[in-house]
């Protein structure tokens, strides 16, 4: 998990550069290994279209890119202070695949021209490589972040649809003044931004998480009424908004374009993949069609295990993380896991069920992994949420405070965790949940089952009591 950020000027000559540091501090959680600033004066807004730009470290980590100048210095200072920059890009790194500096960011072809700030895996890269060498390309690194690189000169953005992976990345193309945003297919890594409009010069901000560009000082913070009511009415918000109004998160499987030698650049969102579904039956023998799935999940999980550091895996004692726990302890000689578990003596009924503590250390027993194990007491969840919501941010998703714990157990012990995130949505898991919507007789009886079955949460009713102030600003979403 690293942290991008970044900031273009849009219709005017220069961002402010003042805040750009901070704005690649804030996500220093993201990526303690490793800090990298570009600054880019592109000379679209200028009439000599002259490039230039500066590469920097960050002093904390200057023993890792000893040829670079670090941002603190006070000769870099006075070199940002004399020019006009209008393209920014931060990078904070957790150092996964090579761990050497070759693997800095901002990263960019041997000319200079295209750039690039990545967060994520290519679980496929090592053969995008191969591909590559053969076409005559050359690497200086180990990492995935340069076949990015070096894909998109051979293929342009359409390189995208080759990737096999999750991740987010800003890759600024000098040649031809273009400015790509990209995010995966389902939308694993996040990428935020925003346009910030003020005395009609636009800028626009981006980054892994909103606090950068909360950092920035044009944004000024407001509340988006329209993400508040979709959440209180699906428990989720379903569009690109957030709670922060004009902050918009881009959607899984798109990217953004944006041609920099435009007067005034507009954004391109494209739609470059989304799910096939077919109503077409595949007869095939049921014996026939386990093999296969076998054979998928059992090829999705090794892809996952290319690292540079040690990996581990959460073990719930479901079938989920089970499954990834029997295939990924085959791979490795000793395997680290991690549960969480409730304190039974505050329970009772139905919540004496909800430590699965047992079935993970049979599971952790089979299969010979080194376990931990952290128990959860009454309280917790209140001691937590302070720094839940600075991580969390939006309340796109459940807060799953149990996930905050685990993680900060695993993380004492591995880089890398495996999780078996989202299982039971493609399995047909938690029928208990649904057992209006699985019982409908056509897709549209399906519907409004479903939508029932959210009125069951939260009634229509008691929406508009909640919302009843500021209704007029909200009911064109209802």
């Amino acid at each position: 998990m690293c942290g991008i950020t970044g900031a273009v000027a849009l219709n005017h000559k220069t961002i402010d550069i003042d805040f750009t540091e901070r704005m690649v501090d804030i996500i220093s959680h993201r990526g303690p290994d490793d800090a990298g600033y570009l600054f880019y004066h592109t000379g679209c807004r200028h009439i000599r279209k002259v490039s230039f730009f500066l590469d920097l470290t960050d002093k904390r980590f200057r023993s890792l890119s000893p040829l670079l100048p670090y941002i603190q210095d006070e000769y870099v200072q006075r070199e940002l202070g004399r020019h006009d920059w209008d393209l920014f890009f931060g990078h904070r790194r957790l150092a996964i695949i090579d761990l050497s500096p070759s693997g800095h960011q901002p990263m960019s072809d041997l000319s200079k021209n295209i750039w690039i700030v990545y967060n994520g895996e290519i679980y496929n890269f090592k053969e995008i490589r191969l591909e590559l060498q053969n076409k005559g390309y050359t690497f200086r690194s180990e990492t995935d972040t340069e076949v990015i690189i070096y894909s998109y000169i051979e293929w342009g953005i359409e390189c995208i649809k080759r990737f096999n992976g999750m991740f987010a990345f800003a890759l600024y193309d000098n040649f031809k003044k273009y400015l790509f945003f990209v995010r995966d297919r389902y939308g694993i890594k996040p990428l935020y931004y925003t346009v910030i409009n003020k005395d009609g010069k636009k800028t626009l901000i981006f980054g892994s998480e909103i606090k950068s560009i909360l950092e920035y000082k044009d944004y000024s913070p407001e509340l988006d009424y329209k993400a508040l009511i979709e959440y209180f009415t699906f428990q989720n918000i379903l569009t690109d908004r957030t709670l922060w109004k004009g902050i918009k998160i881009l959607p899984p499987g798109y990217y953004m374009s944006l041609n920099l030698n435009d007067p005034d650049p507009k954004l391109k969102k494209i739609q470059y993949w989304d799910f096939n579904f077919t109503d077409k039956f595949i007869n095939k023998d049921k014996k026939e069609l386990e093999v296969n799935l076998n054979t998928l999940f059992i090829n999705a999980v090794k892809k996952q295990l290319i690292a540079d550091v040690e990996i581990g895996a959460y073990l719930s004692g479901g079938i989920d993380s089970g499954s990834i726990t029997a295939i990924t302890s085959k791979n490795f000689s000793s395997l680290k896991t991690f549960s969480i578990g409730f304190d039974k003596y505050s329970a009772s009924g139905l919540e004496l069920s909800y430590d699965e503590r047992p079935k993970a250390e049979l599971i952790s027993y089979l299969y010979k992994t080194e376990h931990y194990e952290m128990v959860l007491k009454a309280g917790d969840m209140e001691r937590c949420m302070k720094d839940l919501v600075w991580h969390l941010e939006d309340l796109r998703v459940g807060q799953s405070y149990p996930n905050y714990y685990i993680a900060k157990l695993a993380s004492k012990f591995v880089k890398v965790v495996l999780a078996g995130t989202g299982g039971d949505e493609l399995f047909g898991g938690y029928p208990w949940r649904y057992y209006r919507t699985i019982k409908s007789a056509n897709f549209e009886e399906y519907i409004d089952n479903y939508y029932l079955y959210w009125q069951r949460l939260i009634p229509n009713k008691s929406i508009k009591a909640i919302f009843s102030p500021i209704w007029s600003e909200v009911k064109d979403v209802w």
